[in-house]
């Protein structure tokens, strides 16, 4: 046996953590089972719009009233053109292991579809894909409901305090905390009571996604400047229950942003709470990238030093980024949570060289990201594979030796984020 398959070997024989997913928090039976609608929920889908799928095309592919084959058609030239990227290779994965088909073509498309939902309809697919096949420990997820906590642990999401979009959240919020939203003060109340109602349930974190709408660079501004901008925006000497049109933006403006921000994180800091931060690519078919860029964080790692900064998807395309300003504070973790799918070849050479820069106890190894369980199971699969490969590619340089290697896949895929998240697990079945 050579030193790569000892090492993947001992690596698939690991019960991992998964630090980032987004499935349902209960299994939940689903409707109209089909493949092409279930695989092109998420990710591969905005490959196939880059290779040119159009959407009015798109949404004749995932009609599960089609029959497949034609809509195989549709879709098929896009398909090819894509399919070695991460997420093809993600979704061909789940076609051979979880199916037992070669890959996803015209000759299988028929046959896999038929087993896909024979599969899904037996239902308890967590425990056989999450639990069985994938030997995951537990997923950690944002989530501020109820949720199976034989499958997940979760942090709290608390970004609608910061970036309201509209009168939907505030009802949310007065709902949730009892605290009707007449004043500034009343905001801060309510932000306080979520934030203790959310520790009370034992949430391990904190997670941020806010790359998605504005830039991650938060200065401090005073309190009177969030005031005066939460008066224009929220209309304060009109009660917020009067207004009719719960759905209007609120156009919240950057100092109430940054303002609430500084509030959370100081309490996050007061209360050592690990804090996850999407950086990098942003999912879908575009946005402003440079809007993730992760050095924009610094501010925080500075301001912040009782807050471990989980900083998510490695920073993509930032990773060299994210290597230095790992290197540069001992409150900057990585995390490479979706990114063995954006990118398996950035991903292992992104290992390789943080290996000679960062200490290896700032990293973790795997997060799916994924919103249906299947793509779970192809993610992690490639996940194993790329560490084995970029811990290879050390054993062969002579930095160390394949039993150290796997000693480092296991901090990678068991120990650095169980300490990250105080958890303790044993990691090997």
């Amino acid at each position: 046996m050579d030193a790569f398959e000892k090492l993947y070997s001992y690596i698939c024989s690991l019960e991992i953590i998964d630090t980032h997913e987004h499935l349902p928090p209960f299994e939940q039976k689903q409707q109209n089972l089909d493949i092409l609608k279930t695989y092109l929920t998420h990710y591969f889908v905005r490959d196939l719009i880059s290779a040119g799928l159009k959407k009015q095309h798109l949404e004749k592919v995932i009609d599960a009233d089609i029959d497949i084959r034609q809509r195989w058609t549709i879709v098929e030239p896009y398909w090819n053109a894509a399919r070695h990227t991460g997420y093809g290779r993600v979704l061909d994965i789940c076609c051979k292991d979880l199916y037992n088909l070669p890959e996803i073509s015209r000759s299988t498309i028929q046959e896999l579809n038929e087993k896909f939902i024979q599969f899904h309809s037996s239902g308890n697919t967590y425990q056989k894909i999450l639990k069985e096949r994938s030997k995951i420990a537990f997923s950690i997820m944002p989530c501020n409901d109820d949720f199976d906590k034989k499958f997940f642990k979760t942090v709290g999401w608390l970004d609608y305090f910061i970036f309201p979009l509209n009168y939907n959240d505030v009802r949310y919020i007065e709902k949730t905390t009892g605290t009707k939203i007449t004043c500034f003060d009343d905001w801060l109340e309510a932000c306080e009571t979520s934030f203790q109602k959310m520790l009370n349930s034992g949430r391990i974190g904190l997670k941020t996604s806010l790359a998605y709408k504005r830039s991650l660079y938060f200065p401090r501004v005073t309190r009177n400047e969030a005031e005066q901008d939460f008066n224009r925006i929220f209309f304060a000497k009109k009660h917020l229950v009067e207004r009719v049109d719960v759905n209007a933006g609120l156009q919240s403006s950057e100092k109430f942003q940054n303002y609430m921000f500084h509030f959370i994180m100081q309490k996050a800091n007061k209360n050592h709470l690990t804090v996850q931060v999407h950086t990098g690519l942003l999912e879908g078919s575009g946005n402003i990238l440079s809007n993730s860029d992760p050095s924009l964080l610094t501010n925080l790692f500075i301001e912040y030093p009782d807050v471990c900064f989980d900083i998510f998807h490695i920073g993509y395309p930032y990773q060299n980024i994210v290597g230095a300003l790992a290197k540069m504070f001992p409150n900057v973790w990585i995390d490479m949570c979706w990114t063995h799918a954006i990118s398996p070849e950035a991903s292992i050479r992104a290992l390789v060289q943080w290996i000679d820069e960062v200490p290896l106890n700032k990293i973790s190894g795997f997060g799916g990201d994924y919103a249906f369980v299947d793509g779970v199971y192809g993610h992690q699969k490639l996940a194993r594979i790329n560490i084995a490969k970029a811990l290879c590619k050390k054993v062969k340089q002579n930095v160390f030796g394949v039993d150290r290697a796997c000693e480092i896949a296991k901090m990678l895929l068991v120990e650095n984020p169980g300490k990250l998240f105080n958890l303790e697990q044993k990691g090997e079945k």
